[in-house]
């Protein structure tokens, strides 16, 4: 794009009665050319500047998270926690009802008696 073209459409207003047919990358193309075209104008010895402001405001509203993120991340993970406590809860249940039909029952009375005199 020119100059001139950049300056066109930098200078074309934009207010709310913009036709609702415009697609999105319409739109996306204007606001590049209105930021080149401000990026242009900015005396190069400010242009580090405008970067680290650019990449600064980007790398916080990438970080930003929805509510809705975070409230399905924490229920995903008491989810994950609910599951790996059912299974140790099972794995336990099988190796008690393994250990009380297979068990040695000099070995199960030893255990009993030992806390129980302790």
């Amino acid at each position: 794009m020119s100059d001139q073209d950049l300056s066109t459409v930098a200078n074309t207003p934009s207010t709310e009665s913009d036709s609702p047919q415009d697609d999105s990358a319409t739109q996306d193309n204007h606001v590049l050319a209105k930021l080149t075209l401000e990026i242009q104008q900015t005396p190069q010895e400010y242009l580090p500047n405008l970067l680290q402001i650019v990449r600064l405001f980007r790398e916080s509203v990438t970080l930003k998270r929805a509510p809705s993120d975070i409230a399905e991340q924490k229920a995903a993970t008491e989810n994950l926690e609910a599951n790996r406590l059912a299974q140790q809860h099972k794995a336990l249940k099988e190796l008690t009802t393994l250990w009380i039909e297979e068990g040695d029952e000099q070995e199960q009375t030893e255990t009993w008696e030992s806390p129980s005199g302790a």
